[in-house]
């Protein structure tokens, strides 16, 4: 099965419903559920994500981040990135700290992508860094698949 690393800018796209993000983040979330592919996350991401969602962990909202990521939980594998990983990072010459640990994360589980809103942020990348339209493109070049959605 092919891995693919998604970002947490689309995964927050997805759950907090962002416009104009939001239908290709479900497009990319709703396929992967039917197995052509599986999406992972890292640990600290899901973190990130609770913390945005919570709006900073905030009691009255922290209910519906949990329900939420569980719920995400059905679709995402989740990778922890260790000491290896961590010690890449630091020593890499990636000016972000956290998009560095994430690239090292998607090296170390065998992705053959990351998918991310902001490509730009990983130009340092060996992988191939796809927009979630550009990651659809390129399955259906590649793989012969092609993600419509119908509408009844």
């Amino acid at each position: 099965m092919m891995r693919v690393l998604v970002d947490t800018n689309v995964l927050i796209d997805f759950l907090a419903q962002r416009a104009p993000f939001f239908d290709e983040a479900r497009k990319l979330l709703v396929f992967a559920a039917m197995g052509d592919y599986e999406l992972w996350a890292s640990a600290s991401q899901i973190s990130d994500i609770f913390y945005v969602l919570s709006e900073g962990g905030k009691a009255s909202k922290t209910d519906a981040a949990k329900a939420a990521l569980i719920s995400l939980r059905g679709i995402i594998k989740i990778c922890a990135p260790g000491g290896e990983e961590t010690d890449k990072a630091l020593e890499s010459t990636w000016s972000d700290f956290e998009d560095a640990l994430l690239y090292q994360a998607a090296m170390s589980l065998g992705a053959r992508c990351i998918i991310t809103r902001n490509t730009q942020d990983f130009t340092l990348s060996s992988l191939p860094v796809y927009t979630c339209q550009q990651f659809f493109t390129w399955m259906e070049q590649k793989h012969h698949l092609a993600y419509k959605e119908l509408t009844f």
